[in-house]
């Protein structure tokens, strides 16, 4: 069996959050909201291992929500750095080399599914490099700096990209090296693979699978937990 190992960026501040805790450790339901994604990556079957990047000043504190919680799956807290690009490249180095595959998956994504894991690693052993996206149900503007409409895009070829994102160990670690003084703009793990010259499969993702970023995402993120079946 293919290893899979997931990588689970939560460095995050909580900033645009305007909240004084930092984003892991802020609290949906009574759990923290890192603990829905290390939740569902512990309960999955094709999840080997897991290693959770976190803010340097913070290591000590998400060390001790995981064994508060007893996610057995976690190997390692890694200290993240200046961006997200350098965060990842971090988790990447801590990774067994018997990997095969590796998955990313935001930490402030509380909504993963057990199928939407599966659909991904069914496809990445296809297609060596996929990602979650969702199509662009609004109209997108692409405007200049000054706010002036430069063009109308078309939505029928516009996805949305979410996460998780997952490719094969070795590209991955490629897309990494080949561009590791780029890695601080990359806007995600895959347009760094995309540069070279590969081809990124699209899984569709979820509408559900929302990112925690604002005040908004939150409250959304507790109605969603009251639906049935939540």
């Amino acid at each position: 069996m293919k290893k899979l190992s997931a990588i689970v960026p939560a460095a995050g501040s909580g900033v645009r959050l305007q909240s004084k805790i930092a984003k892991p450790y802020i609290r949906l339901n009574n759990k923290p909201l890192l603990w829905y994604c290390l939740n569902a990556l512990e309960r999955s079957r094709k999840v080997n291992d897991i290693i959770v990047i976190s803010e340097k000043a913070n290591i000590k504190r998400t060390a001790n929500l995981i064994k508060r919680f007893k996610f057995k799956k976690v190997k390692a807290v890694v200290a993240g750095g200046a961006s997200r690009g350098e965060s990842v490249y971090n988790g990447l180095m801590a990774l067994d080399k018997d990997t095969d595959y590796v998955l990313i998956h935001d930490g402030a994504r509380p909504f993963l599914e057990d199928k939407l894991i599966d659909r991904c690693l069914t496809e990445v052993t296809k297609h060596k490099a996929v990602i979650c996206a969702v199509p662009c149900s609004s109209t997108i503007k692409q405007a200049d700096k000054n706010l002036s409409v430069v063009s109308t895009l078309d939505r029928n070829s516009l996805w949305q990209a979410q996460t998780p994102q997952v490719f094969a160990y070795k590209l991955l670690c490629r897309a990494y090296a080949n561009f590791k003084n780029e890695k601080t703009g990359a806007f995600d793990d895959a347009s760094l693979v995309e540069r070279l010259g590969r081809k990124v499969k699209i899984v569709p993702g979820a509408n559900i699978n929302i990112k925690i970023t604002t005040q908004e995402d939150l409250m959304l993120a507790r109605a969603i937990l009251k639906l049935p079946n939540s």
